[in-house]
């Protein structure tokens, strides 16, 4: 009875077995039609650490890892991988869909093996590998219809039938699998750049080494001397360098490294960031690409390739390019004085408390006289000291010779701008028979600049006048203009004379009798006398006449005068202003001068359009006025030339 009871259940067991090995081959089955092959391989895609390709199909296997988010090719060469052919490799391989799929099984019972479709030797081999996990994929022949291949899945138990783009895009082409960038170090990131050139032809350690370094006051050069550096041009540079691209990637085993210039490079360019840094090395020209290029290599990889040339030839003066070359670098907003001087002459510039400015000129031969000056005019040369640039630098480090050779012991310019506790001071000198260049020093750098000599002499005159205010008197505005007169003192005439016939009247009825163009021009003499202007100083000191040199004179030929009633008791006081003119010397030039105010000045444009209107000086050729032209000779016709005789041999 026992005998029986166990050979009952033992049978129970075989049964129970065979139900579970069939339930399971069910549910694989049923696996393998609701998610596909994609469904085998999806997650070790999604979390693939390691892809290898390998087989008869490919020359040598490729291997590609990942650190991170960042894949490398490992195999056949070293270098960063293009994330979107290896985006689009894994896409596939998540989305994979077959056409259709058959057991093994069913092959054996064929009489078939995996050799008749290519699956024992493949043509591809693709090994998918996590930290947990590592997939097989072998890719067979192509079958006979449909242009398909025959993939043997990962379970080594199912025969799949791929459509052959999957195959194409696996085979991306090695230089397409490749990332074309060089440096992978973000600009954001870039903190300091360091370069070292080789000139193979200079006596001794001819390397020049310049690193620029991010610090709290900017970009500064650290190497080869300290000083600033420009913030755009450093930016452009290291935007240049980040996005430099590999021109062509050169074969290791054909490449001479002597020949190639890597074994002594031309020149190593390397970014600083975030603690890390790429080195590339920069080596001789190519003679393959169809643009000048050079061959280069990063540092720790043995992959030779091929850069522009461009991009890096405009690194070789990198110490003068990347420098800055504004001189000024100087609180400009508290300014409280500027002072201009050559030799015993100075120009001084003051800000008084009001806000204003005023102008003092003082030398040996005459005393301080100050004068208001005209805010236009000194805003104007702030603006051109600040944007005042060198064309190049001279001397990083000066000895006194070298000062003394370029004319520093005797000065053509001395600009002194005061703010507070700060001073600057920036010298200005060229050797004696110097006729082209200038040479600027400032006292917050040891180095020399050259500057352009023409324009920054032009705007810095050592003149009083010139930064005078161009309003040479305001009247009150209560004053009273009640006589007006304009005298030819050539011809001892009155040209007009116009008054009111008492203080509360109005002038529009006193030129009534005017045609409107005269009327409206009385008005402008009459708001030139309450706010005369004048266009540029040219002599400090009033002269009976205006000397044009030490041979020439021109006289004063008009006077414009006003009597006016001012405010000053309940009577008013009466004065008068006069202005004399020399005769119009073009259609933009005539002189004036003020006995009063003691200076002599040229007018500006509206006051000679008016007086003109009056004087009517200018003789105009005939053409201008409508004149018929004089008769002119006839003239006899040249000869036409003789023939030239030959001369016989």
């Amino acid at each position: 009875m026992r005998i029986q009871f166990t050979a009952f259940l033992l049978v129970l067991n075989i049964i129970t077995f065979g139900l579970i090995v069939l339930l399971g081959k069910k549910a694989e089955d049923d696996k393998i039609q609701a998610g596909g092959l994609s469904g085998m391989i999806s997650r070790e895609a999604i979390e693939a650490t390691r892809i290898e390709l390998s087989g008869k199909g490919l020359d040598t296997p490729r291997v590609l890892e990942r650190s991170g988010s960042s894949w490398k090719i490992t195999q056949p060469i070293q270098w960063p991988a293009n994330y979107f052919a290896i985006n689009r490799i894994l896409n596939q391989l998540q989305f994979l869909e077959e056409e259709a799929f058959f057991s093994i099984d069913e092959i054996e019972r064929t009489g078939q093996s995996l050799a008749d479709y290519g699956l024992e030797n493949p043509w591809i081999q693709l090994t998918i590998s996590n930290k947990e996990d590592v997939i097989e994929l072998r890719i067979g022949n192509i079958t006979e219809i449909g242009n398909n291949f025959y993939v043997l899945g990962p379970d080594k138990k199912n025969v799949f039938v791929i459509n052959r783009q999957f195959i194409d895009g696996l085979l991306v082409d090695l230089n397409d699998l490749r990332n074309r960038e060089i440096f992978d170090i973000p600009v954001f990131e870039v903190k300091a750049l360091s370069l070292q050139m080789n000139n193979p032809e200079a006596v001794g350690d001819s390397d020049l080494k310049v690193r620029i370094a991010y610090t709290n006051n900017g970009w500064m050069f650290e190497s080869p001397l300290t000083a600033e550096a420009n913030a755009s041009q450093v930016s452009n540079a290291i935007n240049a360098l980040t996005a430099a691209r590999v021109l062509e990637f050169k074969s290791s085993e054909t490449g001479d490294p002597i020949l190639q210039g890597l074994e002594n490079p031309m020149m190593r360019i390397t970014l600083h960031g975030n603690k890390r840094q790429q080195t590339l090395f920069i080596g001789n020209k190519t003679s393959s690409n169809a643009r000048p290029a050079y061959y280069a290599r990063i540092e720790g990889n043995p992959t030779i390739f091929s850069v522009e040339a461009e991009t890096f030839d405009s690194l070789r003066e990198s110490e003068k390019t990347l420098r800055e070359r504004s001189i000024l670098n100087f609180d400009l907003e508290n300014l409280t004085s500027i002072d201009l001087s050559e030799a015993d002459h100075m120009v001084r510039l003051q800000k008084l408390e009001t806000g204003n400015w005023q102008v003092i000129e003082s030398n040996t031969e005459a005393g301080i006289q100050p004068y208001r000056a005209d805010s236009t005019i000194v805003a104007q040369l702030i603006e051109k000291l600040k944007n005042l640039r060198a064309s190049d630098f001279a001397i990083d480090s000066p000895t006194p010779a070298d000062l003394d050779r370029l004319g520093f012991n005797n000065l053509r310019r001395k600009v002194q701008l005061a703010a507070k506790d700060q001073k600057f001071v920036l010298s200005l000198a060229h050797p004696v028979n110097e006729n082209e260049k200038l040479y600027a020093k400032s006292n917050k750098a040891e180095y020399i600049y050259t500057v352009d000599r023409r324009s920054t002499l032009k705007m810095i005159p050592l003149n009083a006048a010139y930064y005078r205010d161009r309003i040479l008197e305001v009247l009150p505005e209560a004053a009273k203009i009640t006589r007006i007169q304009l005298d030819n003192l050539s011809e001892d005439e009155t040209i007009f004379v116009y008054s009111l016939e008492n203080p509360d009247g109005l002038w529009l009825e006193a030129l009534i009798d005017l045609s409107e163009d005269e009327r409206e021009t009385v008005f402008k003499l009459l708001d030139t006398i309450k706010k005369f202007k004048v266009k540029e100083y040219l002599v400090e000191g009033y002269s009976d006449e205006y000397i044009l040199d030490s041979t020439t004179t021109r006289p004063w030929t008009y006077r414009l005068s006003a009597e006016m009633l001012l405010p000053d008791d309940e009577d008013g006081r009466r004065e008068t202003r006069s202005y004399v003119f020399t005769e119009r010397f073009s259609g933009t030039s005539q002189v004036g001068a003020s006995k009063l105010h003691d200076v002599i000045f040229s007018i500006p444009q509206t006051t000679i359009d008016a007086l003109y209107a009056f004087t009517n000086d200018i003789q105009l050729p005939p053409e201008a006025i409508s004149e018929a032209l004089p008769e002119q000779p006839e003239m006899t016709p040249v000869p036409e030339p003789k023939p030239t005789q030959e001369t016989a041999p």
